[in-house]
């Protein structure tokens, strides 16, 4: 407990030293003690990590429990604020070398862009070695008489269409969406085909491999550098007031878009199962679930999950590097998705989960609230329990206007100080924390961590 009390005074000084004005009180005396030590850091720090010395898969060891977020992979411990930027750059590193494949920052590109009425096309050239490809995304504006607030319309960022846009727009919101499911980025198959391989083919070595999911990601990262490079000031949309999301494989993308773009404010991953926000180590089929007090079945029982199995199969291991399919059991995994949830706190970010009660079985719904549970210690302990959230609709797999409404009032309660017309307080529980549906073997998941 001494070491999780030490990190949090040492973040919550750190946040205070950048004007953040995050206050945290103890009556220990030697919380004093860590004034003097963090003086000099006025700012987070963001740290590389050389991927190179991570082991290989084989020299993993197994173990069922929720990995620890704050014990580095050496076995050492994250003690102060600066700790916690070092991990986050390991975890960050892990999921790069063992799952998802290499994130492309940009610095290795130059782009422009062309609008013609709703159409956005995106140009991008590899500058070291020549290498050009585009694709297209659609724009989608509010009404002319909805006032853009000082700086711009805030926009989220599609991984497709049909995530809502009318309600979205309606809120004074401008949405963007990659055009065609992002297939015109990357093929969602094996093939590694589409403008992200254009300008990085997927090569043997495992620098020169990037999952789609990642490539996805990519997409909608090149949306903002648009915005930045005059899209913004053109359609009067905000360049720092962004969001991201998608639904399914997409939501999948969403969150390690949000995870390795730091410039997305908002980050909303719905349904997005195994291999996105829904913890590896965690199951729900054969279990019965009371979802009368959301208008649905008093009474239903979970199916099949999806398993690594099928994430490993060649439907699917083409959203991720090939090192990802040495894996042979979720217990081997050097973390789970709560970690990756973990690394988007921060001061000026949020975190939005969607997902549904209902005919989900293969998503995983429970182990998505799980995951959230697990990563909400970490937000709690930074003293950031306001930036993460999450609703779990009734049914469907989507963004539903539902998830929009709630969204934007979250947004503009945070970001702009303007009330909510709905309960925020809904998104900080759900339907699997009623006694009736909560799960008893995970009332301890965090012991551990405190040690």
């Amino acid at each position: 407990m001494k070491r999780i009390l030490s990190l949090l005074l040492a973040f919550a000084l750190t946040l205070s030293l950048c004007g953040c004005g995050s206050e945290v009180k103890s009556d220990e005396a030697e919380a004093t003690e860590t004034t003097e030590e963090m003086e000099e850091v006025a700012e987070p720090v963001v740290y590389t990590y050389d991927m190179s010395t991570l082991p290989e898969v084989s020299e993993l060891t197994a173990s069922d429990a929720l990995t620890d977020p704050f014990t580095f992979l050496d076995g050492s411990y994250v003690d102060n604020a600066d700790d916690w930027a070092r991990r986050v750059a390991e975890i960050k590193a892990m999921y790069q070398y063992y799952m998802y494949g290499i994130w492309r920052d940009g610095s290795d590109e130059e782009l422009t862009y062309s609008l013609d009425g709703s159409s956005l096309t995106i140009n991008i050239t590899r500058i070291s070695t020549g290498a050009t490809t585009s694709f297209t995304a659609t724009v989608n504006m509010p009404d002319e008489s909805i006032s853009a607030p000082d700086g711009g319309y805030p926009v989220i960022v599609g991984m497709h269409q049909g995530i809502s846009e009318d309600t979205a727009t309606a809120n004074g919101y401008a949405v963007i969406t990659l055009d065609w499911y992002a297939y015109g980025i990357a093929s969602d198959d094996t093939n590694h085909t589409g403008a992200f391989y254009d300008l990085y083919p997927y090569g043997d070595d495992w620098q020169e491999q990037t999952g789609v999911l990642m490539a996805w990601s990519w997409g909608c990262s090149k949306i903002l550098d648009a915005l930045e490079a005059g899209l913004g000031e053109e359609l009067d949309i905000s360049t720092t007031n962004t969001a991201v999301t998608g639904v399914s494989r997409w939501g999948k993308a969403a969150i390690v878009c949000g995870v390795f773009d730091t410039r997305f404010k908002l980050v909303m991953p719905s349904c997005s199962g195994a291999g996105g926000v829904a913890l590896f180590r965690y199951t729900s089929e054969g279990k019965t679930y009371d979802f009368s007090s959301v208008g649905a079945s008093s009474s239903y029982t979970y199916g099949q999950n999806e398993p690594l199995s099928s994430l490993q199969a060649s439907g699917e291991i083409g959203w991720f590097c090939d090192r990802f399919k040495q894996f042979k059991s979720v217990e081997y995994l050097p973390f789970d998705q709560h970690l990756l949830l973990s690394t988007i706190a921060s001061e000026d970010r949020y975190l939005l989960i969607i997902g549904s009660c209902i005919y989900e079985d293969w998503v995983n719904a429970p182990a998505m609230w799980y995951s959230y549970v697990a990563a909400e210690y970490v937000y709690d302990y930074l003293g950031l329990s306001d930036h993460i959230a999450i609703n779990i609709h009734q049914q469907g797999h989507a963004v539903l206007a539902e998830d929009i409404e709630y969204m934007t009032d979250y947004f503009d309660y945070y970001v702009y100080g303007i009330e909510p017309e709905l309960n925020l307080d809904d998104l900080k529980t759900s339907v699997f924390a009623l006694d009736v549906n909560a799960d008893s073997s995970m009332d301890n998941f965090n012991k551990k961590w405190m040690d």
